[in-house]
């Protein structure tokens, strides 16, 4: 995908939308790895909060 957007880019083709069609793409793949990733942690921190919880409340 990389080679392709270079290759348009250094042909003169409408290098605009390509630069914007790369950004978006990029964009979203990064939105998407955020949000698996806050996802995929969601237990793991539920339970590092209730320990901390219980540790306050025992301190």
């Amino acid at each position: 995908m990389l080679a392709g957007a270079m290759a348009l880019r250094q042909m003169n083709v409408a290098e605009d939308i390509i630069t914007i069609a790369f950004g978006l793409i990029l964009g979203a793949a990064a939105v998407a790895a955020a949000i698996a990733f806050g996802v995929g942690g969601r237990d793991l921190a539920r339970a590092q909060l209730e320990s901390w919880r219980k540790d306050l409340d025992a301190g």
